[in-house]
């Protein structure tokens, strides 16, 4: 119980600094441009932000009919830090192909790195790119060879995760935008000799940004369900730091449902459960009109350790598939009742689902203690 009202004194405070704080303020699709020192840019005043610094663009793309899947992530580290005196400073792009087991996290220099503050538009190295449109890349490894992609998305959907919060600067460690939430990818994947050529898969693209890493994460999305062709779900949150501290582990949860959207964020007092580690990914989430079950799980044998660089040089280790199990049970309000009736289940098998932790070693023993 002094979890709980600590929670909810925490969100109390929080609506009322995002409500004392309100101003106009950017499109949300702004969220999606570079973060990196855009307050500044804006105003003109010639400053520059030098504190640690990190954010990425990550896209993945599922095809369902050969249940393999594919990723590509383009970020930076520390971009004022131009002498390389924090140990994580870097421009890098990564690829991963889930099936055949392959990743590539390939470094480039700051100078090699550009993105504008006025559209999405990201470029590092001579052959890699990324819009809200169109990404495209190509990384050559000493074990896979060359890994190429020329992607075209299409935005269906975006999930505003964090509500207000995100209008606040600093407020939290670090930002999580799924700019799009929902959409399609036609193109070309050459991965490990294979060409494969898509039209339509379902795909999806986030963001992320901060100064320094939660003590953990985690991350349930799908917009492909067996059931229902037109559902999505998108759950994100962990332990960040919020004004500093570090007490309020929680996920925000978007459902788009039978031509309706559903937000659940606890900083707006939605009720939010959840009870996540590595193996269980167990989330509910209820406001006046609906409530939800959520269910996620996959073998170990489908996760790949994608490693991120935080700004100090440590790696932040994050377990991820794209072709988890996912289980959804809707209920709806009760008419003239308090109470909410079972509307249906939605599954499905090609569920991106990740849990990431500072903690390397901690990580490893939930894994060995999991199912």
């Amino acid at each position: 119980m002094k979890v709980f009202l600590s929670n909810v004194v925490v969100s109390f405070l929080l609506i009322a600094t995002g409500r004392a704080l309100a101003a106009p303020s950017p499109a949300l699709d702004d969220f999606n441009h570079y973060q990196w020192n855009r307050a500044n840019f804006i105003l003109k005043n010639g400053k520059t932000d030098t504190q640690p610094w990190y954010e990425w663009w990550y896209y993945k793309v599922v095809l369902p009919e050969s249940a393999e899947s594919f990723y590509a992530v383009y970020g930076v580290v520390n971009p004022w830090d131009l002498h390389s005196s924090l140990a994580g400073t870097r421009s890098y792009v990564g690829f991963g192909d889930f099936s055949k087991k392959i990743m590539i996290d390939q470094k480039y220099s700051l100078q090699q790195f550009n993105a504008s503050y006025d559209k999405m538009d990201v470029r590092i190295g001579e052959r890699n790119s990324a819009n809200d449109q169109h990404f495209e890349g190509e990384l050559t490894d000493s074990i896979y060879g060359t890994e190429k992609w020329n992607i075209v998305i299409k935005k269906k959907w975006s999930f505003n995760a964090m509500g207000w919060a995100m209008k606040i600067p600093h407020i939290t460690n670090i930002a999580w935008f799924p700019a799009q939430a929902d959409a399609t990818c036609s193109g070309t994947i050459e991965s490990a000799g294979k060409v494969h050529t898509f039209k339509d898969a379902p795909c999806y693209q986030d963001r992320n940004w901060g100064n320094s890493f939660p003590d953990w994460w985690t991350w349930i999305v799908s917009n492909h369900f067996n059931e229902e062709k037109d559902a999505v779900l998108a759950v994100g949150g962990g332990l960040p730091e919020i004004l500093g501290q570090k007490k309020f582990a929680s996920v925000s949860v978007g459902f788009k449902f039978r031509g309706k959207v559903y937000s659940f964020r606890p900083n707006d007092l939605d009720i939010v459960h959840s009870h996540i580690k590595w193996g269980e990914w167990l989330v509910s989430a209820q406001n006046s009109k609906i409530r939800i079950e959520i269910e996620a799980s996959a073998p170990r044998e489908k996760f790949m350790d994608l490693q991120f660089m935080m700004p100090k040089g440590e790696v932040f280790h994050d377990y991820e598939t794209l072709t988890g199990h996912l289980v959804v049970r809707v209920y709806q309000k009760a008419k003239n009742s308090s109470g909410y009736v079972f509307t249906g289940e939605l599954t499905s098998d090609e569920a991106g689902i990740e849990y990431g932790s500072k903690n390397a070693n901690k990580m490893h023993l939930e894994m060995l203690n999991s199912k």
